[in-house]
């Protein structure tokens, strides 16, 4: 599996959106994404935040169970945007809407979306603090707050092992930053999940 950051979403490296797109295959095989969108997805009128949505791979399958909802495909990436505008487009998926920012600064009001999506992201940030706060900021109350990481285990591909945050680290950070932890999902290796909403 390749180191798939969604893309840069704080510190300064760039993500080829083909390579991406080329992996998503393998990366469905691995973790199927309506499987994960479904632990936190139980209405169809939901708004979702994606951010690091890179070229779509939670983002559109989120759309298409969103009927009466909204997605907001966050990234940094011009290039990563512009391949999910294409492939969003070509699906009809009018309710997908991409936003070019980056985790700390997010264009969205208080309080306008039920749920936050974070995929691989987290352990890729500079300021984690501030980008907690900034997903406080746009959550709803009780809104979700659902992220996907690696472990800390070695594995021949990913993110390097000193980047990578064990579950317990990562459920620390976000009590701090006033998050309940509802649930923490195992696997599929080498990850792992958690729910939290806004306390």
């Amino acid at each position: 599996m390749p180191h798939d950051h969604h893309d840069d979403h704080g510190g300064h490296r760039h993500f080829d959106p083909e390579f991406f797109l080329s992996m998503e295959e393998t990366r469905r095989r691995i973790m199927p994404p309506e499987e994960v969108l479904g632990d936190f997805l139980k209405t169809d009128d939901a708004t979702l935040a994606d951010i690091g949505a890179g070229p779509g791979f939670f983002a559109l399958p989120a759309a298409r169970l969103l009927q009466n909802g909204k997605v907001y495909a966050i990234d940094r990436q011009d290039d990563m945007l512009a391949l999910l505008r294409r492939r969003s487009e070509s699906e009809g998926l009018a309710n997908v809407v991409a936003v070019h920012a980056d985790a700390h600064s997010v264009p969205l009001e208080d309080a306008s979306v039920d749920a936050v999506l974070m995929a691989n992201v987290f352990h890729d940030l500079d300021d984690r603090a501030s980008m907690l706060a900034e997903v406080d900021r746009i959550l709803r109350p009780r809104g979700a707050f659902y992220l996907v990481e690696w472990d800390k285990v070695p594995t021949e591909m990913g993110p390097p092992l000193e980047l990578r945050i064990a579950p317990q680290d990562l459920e620390a950070e976000l009590a701090s930053g006033g998050f309940t932890l509802e649930r923490r999902f195992s696997g599929p290796f080498p990850f792992y999940r958690l729910l939290a909403h806004k306390s």
